[in-house]
């Protein structure tokens, strides 16, 4: 209770401060110029990406700045997504926050609080400057206009989603069949854990491991047509669809068919073990891909005990699980980005027109191939290069390749967050949501207590 009240306190800092120090969100008063000033534009522009992303990043601001030379961008690293918040909500009340930055919904209604965000409709609809929306994954989309004055506060960016990867060849060897355009059910899951979950030859200590407990309890709500939170931050999940959901993934853990990364001390996710071969299957995020790949000098250069190593082996890719005859529902994920309205006129074009420089269909094909994110533009999954990047896998990156075009058989039905900073903020929620889960797991409490216990930590 202490730290909710910490963290009750820490929002309405961030409410009162950023109303001193950002301007106002109203689309009326964006001013958007019809033409681009000749003099220097410096803007500054806050991300999370390390090395290798990095370095592709600047590599596309570096060809803008060929195409806009009086337009000066300083790129920085901020290492982490909560490091960036935390950075940004210190900084818009000083004065002296990015002009542009990237962030996921639940930052940007924080961010809103105090008017420190832009609406872009006005930069998305000129006559000049504008693009077409239609062309955009509708759901990433909807996302950036789920506020609740409707208006678009973020453009779609590094957008991913999650992916099964299995042990190719330990189902080769059961004689089992995994299908990549389809969705495993639940019910099939079982049918192969009873063959595949043991301590024997080409066998596993575990199913299916889930690295994200949050975007499992999420879609376990949404599957079982449940309850889980809506954009006026109400707090859903108290209800018989939702519990039912969560008894019979409390089955599923007890009979070893599903495992968290709880269950190994130390790890935050299941690619080590996927990879040690303890789980024949994982779900993780597109853009960790390469994690979970298994190689032979990782195996040389480890301290790993041997007798827990059973080599290299094969993989596969298949969409998420899903409930039969239930809702489908997939996790979508990844940060978009945003200008923020302690800016110029002329900054904020500036921003403006490297946001739809780096979502151009060049761009974004670009990004989705080097890193595992996903494209944000349809005419972008539709052209030659990344069909043949999804189609001759052996002439790029086969894994990549495959985890991706497993993740598209679903776009059409992605789900996103409620994001919210009210009572409580939809962050807050997440989090409770993993907290529930991981409780369930380890049968520290019934699917009735943590249920309540998330209740009460976000309703106090």
């Amino acid at each position: 209770m202490k730290k909710l009240f910490l963290a009750a306190l820490s929002i309405l800092a961030v409410m009162t401060l950023a109303a001193c120090g950002g301007g106002s969100s109203n689309s009326n008063e964006v001013n958007v110029l019809d033409t681009l000033p000749d003099e220097t534009i410096n803007i500054t522009f806050w991300h999370t990406y390390g090395q290798s992303k990095g370095e592709l990043l600047d590599a596309q601001i570096a060809a803008f700045e060929l195409l806009y030379p009086n337009i000066k961008v300083e790129a920085i690293s901020q290492e982490s997504y909560d490091g960036l918040k935390d950075k940004t909500t210190l900084a818009i009340p000083a004065g002296n926050a990015p002009t542009m930055l990237v962030g996921y919904p639940d930052h940007v209604a924080e961010y809103m609080l105090g008017n420190a965000v832009v609406p872009l409709d006005k930069f998305i609809t000129h006559e000049t400057w504008g693009i077409d929306l239609s062309d955009f994954i509708p759901a990433y989309v909807e996302e950036n206009r789920q506020y609740a004055d409707g208006l678009m506060y973020s453009l779609p960016y590094s957008k991913s989603t999650e992916f099964l990867v299995y042990n190719k060849t330990v189902m080769d060897a059961n004689n089992i069949t995994i299908p990549s355009d389809r969705a495993l059910t639940y019910a099939e899951l079982e049918t192969i854990a009873d063959t595949v979950v043991g301590n024997g030859e080409n066998q596993c200590e575990f199913l299916i491991n889930y690295d994200s407990p949050a975007n499992l309890f999420i879609n376990i709500t949404r599957q079982y047509d449940g309850g889980y939170t809506d954009i006026d931050g109400n707090i859903l999940v108290n209800n018989a669809n939702t519990k039912l959901g969560l008894n019979y993934f409390l089955g599923l853990f007890q009979d070893k068919t599903v495992v968290l990364p709880s269950a190994w001390e130390g790890e935050d996710y299941g690619s080590v073990p996927f990879k040690k071969a303890w789980t024949c299957m994982s779900v993780g995020s597109t853009a960790g891909v390469k994690y979970n790949i298994p190689s032979q000098k990782e195996i040389d250069e480890s301290d790993y005990p041997n007798d827990y190593l059973q080599g290299v082996f094969e993989v596969g890719f298949a969409p998420v699980p899903q409930l039969e005859d239930g809702i489908n529902s997939a996790t979508q994920q990844g940060p978009n980005i945003a200008i923020l309205s302690d800016s110029t006129d002329a900054e904020r074009l500036a921003a403006w027109l490297l946001i739809k420089h780096l979502t151009n269909v060049e761009n974004t094909v670009a990004w989705s191939m080097e890193t595992g994110y996903l494209p944000v533009r349809t005419s972008a999954i539709n052209s030659d290069d990344y069909q043949a990047f999804l189609n001759n896998p052996e002439e790029y990156q086969a894994n990549a390749s495959a985890a991706i075009n497993a993740a598209l058989t679903q776009t059409s039905y992605f789900q996103y967050d409620p994001a919210f900073a009210l009572r409580t903020s939809s962050a807050s929620a997440r989090r409770q949501a993993e907290i529930a889960l991981v409780a369930i797991y380890l049968e520290t409490k019934t699917v009735d207590q943590a249920v309540q216990a998330m209740i009460d930590q976000l309703t106090w």
